[in-house]
């Protein structure tokens, strides 16, 4: 009995060792330690999504939203969880201006939430609208309440 207590003991000494030396010869990179972060990060996976439903720039296909580069006056609809988000994306000299208006969310949990994980609150007035200016392109996404209380993001969309 005493050699298997030892034993029990060896191997965990042992695999602690090879933990430290695959560390040090093989490190984790760190964009894939953040992204591992980042997927624990997800307390809402039961979120409603909010689709696109309209895109005044005619996309077409699923994954063109989330493609596009160019930057014009644009104007999208996003609708799930009970929550409507209208956007209006505006260039302005090389950055953009994004006038919005989420009807159906609690005006306190509201953010955009940008392609790098950067967060980002929405401060809704009484109707729900909002203006962030002075934004540079990229994928981006809203994150809201419902006024249930139910959590509803939107599909990613790149400005």
């Amino acid at each position: 009995m005493i050699s298997e207590m030892n034993a029990d003991h060896d191997d965990d000494a042992l695999l602690a060792w090879l933990k430290r030396v695959a560390a040090e010869a093989d490190p984790m990179p760190g964009d894939i330690t953040a992204a591992a972060y980042e997927a624990i990060g997800l307390h809402d996976l039961d979120g409603q999504l909010a689709e696109l439903i309209a895109d005044s720039a005619g996309v077409t296909q699923e994954y063109d939203a989330v493609r596009r580069t160019e930057a014009a006056d644009r104007l999208l609809s996003f609708e799930g969880g009970g929550v409507r988000v209208e956007l209006e994306i505006v260039p302005d000299d090389g950055e953009l201006a994004v006038i919005g208006q989420v009807i159906g969310a609690s005006p306190e949990d509201c953010e955009l939430e940008y392609g790098d994980g950067r967060r980002e609150a929405l401060p809704l007035d009484d109707l729900g609208r909002f203006l962030v200016d002075r934004r540079r392109g990229g994928p981006v996404r809203i994150r809201c309440r419902s006024v249930d209380g139910s959590p509803v993001i939107t599909s990613w969309v790149n400005l």
